[in-house]
C-alpha cells in the first residue's frame, strides 16, 4: 500500500489541479458573459427597432387618415364649385343679365342671300 505521504501528495495535485480547473472556468467566464452582452444588446436593439416601426406606422395610418378626410373635403368644394359653374354660365341668366343690367341687346339681324353676301366680302377684301 501507498505510504500517508504519497496519498497526501496525491490529494494536493488533485485538488490543486481542480483548482486549477475552476481558476481556468472562472476566466472562461467573462467570454461567455460578453457572448450574453451581445446577445442581449442585439435582443434590445431589435426590440428598439420593433418598437420605432410600430410608432412610424402608427403615424403614416394617422396620416393616411387625415388625407383622405382632406380629399373628401376638396371632392365636395369641387362639386359645389361646379354646380356654381353651371347655374353661372346657363345662357338664359347671361342673356337676362345683359339685357337688365348692361342695356345691352341682339343685333338686328340682317337678311341677306348667300350671294350677295359673298360679293360684299369680296368687295370688302378688294378695298382693302
Amino acid at each position: 500500500m501507498m505510504s500517508r505521504s504519497k496519498r497526501r501528495a496525491i490529494v494536493r495535485k488533485r485538488s490543486i489541479a481542480l483548482n486549477l480547473n475552476q481558476v481556468e472556468k472562472e476566466l472562461g467566464r467573462p467570454k461567455n458573459s460578453a457572448t450574453a452582452l451581445v446577445i442581449i444588446i442585439i435582443l434590445a436593439l431589435i426590440m428598439v427597432g420593433l418598437v420605432w416601426q410600430k410608432v412610424k406606422v402608427s403615424q403614416l395610418i394617422q396620416e393616411i387618415d387625415q388625407l383622405e378626410k382632406q380629399l373628401v373635403y376638396y371632392k365636395e368644394t369641387n362639386e359645389k364649385l361646379q354646380g356654381q359653374v353651371l347655374s353661372l354660365s346657363n345662357e338664359t341668366r347671361i342673356v337676362s343679365i345683359a339685357r337688365e343690367k348692361l342695356d345691352m341687346i341682339y343685333p338686328p339681324y340682317e337678311f341677306m342671300p348667300i350671294e350677295e353676301k359673298i360679293k360684299v366680302d369680296e368687295l370688302e377684301t378688294n378695298e382693302q
